[in-house]
């Protein structure tokens, strides 16, 4: 009891001094679609290569950004965890409370997204759709999504941050390669080799995009290179080709992705204490 009141009082500490730190996230959130939308907005929502490629810089950019800025967090913490009444309880309801907190993040930071995606493109006369394709709410659909990515994030940076102690600089380094891993192995932008494209099932942000596009009926536009009569590979145009059962599948994917990271960062947070 004692050691799950001290976490508790542990994580509203964080989140009291934490709210500049997170008001900075979701104003860097709205800049990054801004800019990435400002750029991309002559063939964005016309043809299929560059709305391929905005979707995916949407989700990357502000999936690094989460990645990175909270995977000094417990690294930051990592002395007062150190200290002797932290030392002396179990660390698994700190763990919880973390995870928990991170999810609220999320929640926020997903709803913010959207409300920039709305806006932007609206500014740049683009229209989306109205209605999304597994649920009647294409708003709805369309936050399910970028919540579990965010919250992949989130998890991620807690299991790198904990996993490399008090070194910011250790837990920034391995967010970047995380996150260029994200990019270069999502399976969805740059062509794999046939011996590597199973590791994109590892990648959290390849189901993110392929559900992002699908809401986005991603597949239903032309290519840029119709008017020449090329038309779109197959294999591209299959990836956000979803069913019903398919997003509901990649929803799962994504849930189960987000299950496992928890319990790393759980593991990791309770191993490095039992080993002091």
């Amino acid at each position: 009891m004692r050691g799950s009141m001290a976490s508790l009082k542990l994580t509203l500490y964080k989140l009291k001094h934490q709210y500049l730190d997170f008001l900075k996230v979701l104003i860097c959130i709205l800049l990054f679609e801004g800019m990435v939308l400002f750029i991309q907005k002559k063939d964005f929502l016309k043809f299929f290569e560059s709305t391929r490629m905005t979707f995916f810089l949407l989700l990357f950019a502000t999936s690094l950004l989460i990645l990175v800025q909270n995977s000094i967090y417990i690294s930051k913490e990592y002395k007062i965890l150190q200290r002797d009444f932290f030392s002396a309880i179990n660390r698994i309801p700190f763990g919880v409370s973390s995870l928990a907190l991170a999810i609220f993040y999320a929640i926020v930071e997903s709803t913010v997204f959207l409300y920039g995606y709305r806006y932007f493109t609206h500014l740049f006369d683009k229209t989306l759709e109205k209605k999304g394709f597994f649920l009647n709410s294409f708003d709805n659909e369309l936050l399910i999504t970028v919540i579990l990515v965010f919250i992949c994030s989130h998890f991620v940076a807690l299991f790198i941050s904990s996993l490399v102690g008090g070194s910011e600089i250790t837990s920034v380094i391995l967010s970047v390669v995380v996150g260029i891993c994200q990019f270069s192995l999502a399976g969805t932008i740059l062509q794999l080799p046939k011996e590597i494209k199973p590791v994109t099932k590892m990648i959290y942000l390849s189901y993110g995009h392929k559900l992002f596009g699908a809401t986005n009926r991603l597949a239903d536009l032309p290519s840029a290179m119709h008017k020449f009569q090329i038309p779109i590979e197959k294999s591209q145009l299959k990836q956000f080709q979803l069913s019903k059962s398919d997003i509901l599948s990649d929803w799962k994917i994504l849930f189960g992705h987000c299950l496992v990271y928890a319990i790393l960062f759980l593991i990791v947070l309770k191993y490095r204490k039992e080993s002091k």
